[in-house]
C-alpha cells in the first residue's frame, strides 16, 4: 500500500498549514527521514520527513496553498506500488525489484539532484530555487544556502536576488496603487517585488494583533553593567571551557530575568480569553533574527538553570535556529521574551508583546556614560532596558517593581552564580 504524505500537525494549537515548496520532484527516489517538503506554520518554515522510502509521488501540493492538518498531498511507493485512483496525479512507475546498486559518480560528475538550474557547479538546491534561479539568470553556486546540509531555498534565492550586485528579475510593469490603503505609489524604478507573505505576514499578523488589542504600557531604566561586566570577564574562561561558548551579556540578563520573574508572578503569565493564567515555570523565549524575520526559540524552566546551562541551552537554540533545524515544540510555550539589539548598537527601543504572554523586555546596548560616583564623574558601562507590559493584566507600578528587582540583580550578579 502507498504511503500518505499529510500535512502535520506540529502545534498543538495548528489547523492548517501553509504549504511552501517541494524539496524533491515527481517521481524522485526518497529514503525515510529525509526532509521533502517545507511548511510554514505560525512560528517558522518546517522541512517535513519523509515517512517511508521509496518513490515521491501525485504531488497535490502547490507553494501558498493553505492545507488542513493530516490532509494527503503526496504518496511514496514502493516496489510494484501505484497511486490511490482518487489521485489525479500522472502514474509514476515503479519497478517490481529493488534497483541494483548503481556506482558512485566519478570525481567530474554530480548527481542530477545537486545540479544548479544552469547546470553550473554541485549544488543542492530545491526544484523551486533552480527555477527561480534559472529565472533570474543566477548561478546557484553563489548563494549560501540555509537548508539541511546547505541545500538552497527559494528564500535564498529571493534574498541573493536582492542584493545590489546580483542580477534581479524585472519589475511589473504598472503598479500604481497600493491596495491597502488604496494610495497611489512613488514612480520610482523599482528594485524588487517582494510577496509579503510566509513568515514575515505571519508575523504581521500576530504583531498587529497584539498591537491593537493589547494596551502596552513601556518602562525604562538605565542598569549600572560595571560588576556584570567583571563577572563575565571572571567567568568566561571556565564557561568557556566547560560549554564550548563564551557568555555574552544577553545570556547573563537571562539568567537574571529567570531569577527575578518568580518573585513577579503576574508579569509570567498569559491572556487566554477571560482567564489569566499565571505559570509556574519561566519558560524564556529569546527573540532571534533570522534572515528577514525572528523566531523565538524557548529555554525551559529557565529559573532552575544556573549561568553555565544558560549559556550553553542558549547558544546551542540560537544555533539551530539560524541553521532551521529547531523542532516546532522549541520554539512555542515561552510565557516571557526579552529582545537584545544592543549588538547593533541600538541604545534604547520597544518591543511589542508576544502573545499570549504580557510582558517583553527590550535590552539595548551597553555605552560607556558619565555618571556620578563618589569622586566625582566616572565612565561606566551603562545598559538601557524598557519592559512592555499588557496594561490589561499587568499595572505600571507591579512592571517598575520588576524592573528595579531586575536593576539590583543585574548590579550585584554574584548572587547569580
Amino acid at each position: 500500500m502507498a504511503t500518505e504524505v499529510i500535512m502535520p500537525k506540529v502545534d498543538m494549537v495548528m489547523d492548517t498549514g501553509t504549504f511552501v515548496e517541494w524539496l524533491k520532484n515527481e517521481g524522485d527516489p526518497v529514503e525515510k527521514g529525509e526532509p521533502i517538503f517545507i511548511v510554514l506554520t505560525d512560528k517558522a518554515n518546517i522541512e517535513v520527513e519523509a515517512p517511508g522510502s521509496g518513490v515521491l509521488a501525485g504531488l497535490a501540493a502547490k507553494p501558498d496553498d493553505v492545507i488542513p492538518v493530516t490532509e494527503v498531498i503526496a504518496y511514496i511507493l514502493g516496489p510494484g506500488e501505484s497511486l490511490p485512483r482518487k489521485t489525479a496525479a500522472a502514474p509514476v512507475a515503479v519497478a517490481a525489484a529493488p534497483a541494483a546498486p548503481q556506482p558512485a559518480p566519478a570525481a567530474s560528475e554530480a548527481p542530477p539532484a545537486l545540479q544548479t538550474g544552469n547546470g553550473t557547479g554541485k549544488v543542492r538546491a530545491t526544484p523551486a530555487a533552480r527555477r527561480m534561479a534559472a529565472e533570474l539568470g543566477i548561478n546557484l553556486a553563489q548563494i549560501e544556502g540555509t537548508g539541511t546540509n546547505g541545500r538552497v531555498h527559494k528564500a535564498n534565492v529571493v534574498a541573493f536576488a536582492g542584493q545590489p550586485s546580483a542580477p534581479v528579475a524585472p519589475a511589473p510593469a504598472q503598479v500604481a496603487i497600493a491596495p491597502a490603503l488604496n494610495i497611489p505609489l512613488p514612480e520610482a524604478r523599482q528594485k524588487q517585488v517582494v510577496p509579503f507573505a510566509g513568515p514575515r505576514k505571519i508575523i504581521a499578523e500576530r504583531l498587529s494583533h497584539s498591537a491593537f488589542t493589547a494596551p502596552h504600557i513601556n518602562l525604562s531604566l538605565r542598569i549600572d553593567m560595571t560588576e556584570a561586566a567583571r563577572l563575565r570577564a571572571r567567568v568566561k574562561e571556565l564557561i568557556e571551557k566547560k560549554t564550548g561558548r563564551a557568555p555574552s551579556f544577553t545570556a547573563i540578563v537571562a539568567r537574571a530575568v529567570a531569577a527575578v520573574l518568580p518573585n513577579h508572578p503576574m508579569l509570567n503569565a498569559s491572556l487566554a480569553g477571560d482567564q489569566i493564567i499565571v505559570w509556574e515555570d519561566v519558560h524564556l523565549g529569546i527573540a532571534t533574527s533570522m534572515e528577514d524575520y525572528l523566531i523565538v526559540p524557548v529555554i525551559r524552566a529557565a529559573q532552575t538553570k544556573n549561568l553555565e546551562k544558560i549559556v550553553a541551552e542558549m547558544g546551542d537554540l540560537v544555533e539551530r535556529a539560524r541553521a532551521k533545524r529547531l523542532a516546532p515544540a522549541e520554539m512555542s510555550g515561552s510565557t516571557f521574551t526579552i529582545s537584545n539589539l544592543g549588538m547593533f548598537g541600538i541604545e534604547t527601543f520597544t518591543a511589542i508583546i508576544n502573545p499570549p504572554e504580557v510582558a517583553i523586555l527590550a535590552v539595548g546596548a551597553i555605552v560607556d556614560t558619565p555618571v556620578q560616583g563618589e569622586t566625582g564623574l566616572e565612565l561606566r558601562p551603562m545598559m538601557n532596558v524598557t519592559i512592555a507590559v499588557d496594561h490589561r493584566v499587568v499595572d505600571g507600578a507591579a512592571a517598575a517593581r520588576f524592573l528595579a528587582d531586575l536593576k539590583t540583580t543585574l548590579e550585584n550578579p554574584y548572587l547569580l552564580i
